[in-house]
């Protein structure tokens, strides 16, 4: 058992360092023209939240066995984004402050339209809170499991999501949302680019937008879809077992509990597909400088313009 949960820890860990990676490198690239300050302070907050959320999640793992393991493991991805969150949104404070005449950005610039992360976001809360809310409702005593009966038999399996582990993934996914509010308000709130035009304060203000809502979503998605993978095919697995001990277990196709449960993995699946996304998705791009005119050619067009 431990093993497999390990593994469930180290692939995410795994696909979260890519990801990160690979969203690095493409940022080198887009962002080769810009100043330097600007790529010094983008390199910090992509770092800072790299080296934050993967410590988080190596920590987390490292507690003892109080909580047990597998709730660990199902409060891993919420608090592992929580923390790459927070992480980005305070190396966002770093971004240098005007002197003087405090120059801040124009009303345009701040307003963000919600993006595709915010609504992935919002997915993964929203499943993850359905999942707990129906694993709970359904559990057994113990909160752990779930159970089928039919005349004098019954069948169980177990872990399933119910009570004992509703407290501290609700707990983990309110930080969570908590989290991401609070760094998008410090990314809209961040003074504007000294001496830069509104056109690329707002592309790097969308940039840190991104930046601290990818692992935001990318927690909540995989909180939800872990959830759901282990409520749906649990459902289906004590159904099985039911039905090899009794006669009188629904059968299908009429049996609406499995299918339930057939939804439930479909469901957790199309979410693990949600949190890829997420985690690989790259911000709109930074615009270019413009390139100075070359003196020559200035000269030349405003001779032939003279002349004319």
């Amino acid at each position: 058992m431990a093993v497999v949960l390990m593994g469930f820890v180290l692939v995410p860990l795994l696909v979260l360092v890519v990801g990160s990676t690979v969203e690095r490198l493409v940022s080198l690239t887009r962002t080769r023209g810009l100043d330097r300050s600007v790529r010094a302070r983008s390199l910090l907050a992509s770092g800072a939240t790299l080296v934050a959320g993967v410590a988080a999640m190596g920590a987390w793992v490292a507690v003892g066995e109080n909580p047990a393991s597998d709730v660990r493991v199902a409060t891993l991805p919420a608090l592992g984004g929580a923390v790459a969150t927070l992480a980005g949104a305070v190396a966002e404070l770093t971004w240098p402050h005007p002197a003087g005449t405090v120059r801040t950005a124009s009303l345009d610039a701040r307003r963000l339209a919600p993006s595709l992360l915010q609504r992935l976001l919002g997915l993964g809360l929203a499943a993850s809170a359905a999942a707990l809310v129906v694993g709970t409702l359904t559990a057994g005593p113990d909160g752990r499991s779930v159970t089928r009966s039919a005349g004098d038999a019954s069948s169980t399996a177990s872990p399933y999501p119910g009570a004992t582990y509703a407290v501290p993934v609700g707990i983990a996914l309110v930080v969570l949302g908590a989290a991401a509010w609070w760094a998008v308000r410090r990314v809209e709130a961040r003074p504007a680019l000294p001496g830069g035009s509104p056109e690329l304060d707002r592309a790097v203000r969308q940039e840190s937008q991104v930046r601290v809502l990818r692992p935001a979503a990318t927690g909540a998605l995989l909180t939800a879809a872990g959830l759901w993978l282990t409520l749906g095919p649990a459902v289906n697995r004590v159904t099985q077992n039911l039905r090899m001990a009794s006669e009188d277990a629904p059968r299908s196709p009429g049996d609406w509990v499995q299918w339930l449960g057939f939804a439930g993995a479909g469901l957790g699946v199309l979410l693990a597909l949600a949190a890829g996304v997420a985690l690989f998705w790259v911000g709109p791009g930074l615009p270019r400088p413009a390139r100075p005119a070359h003196p020559v050619a200035e000269a030349t067009r405003g001779a032939s313009g003279g002349a004319a």
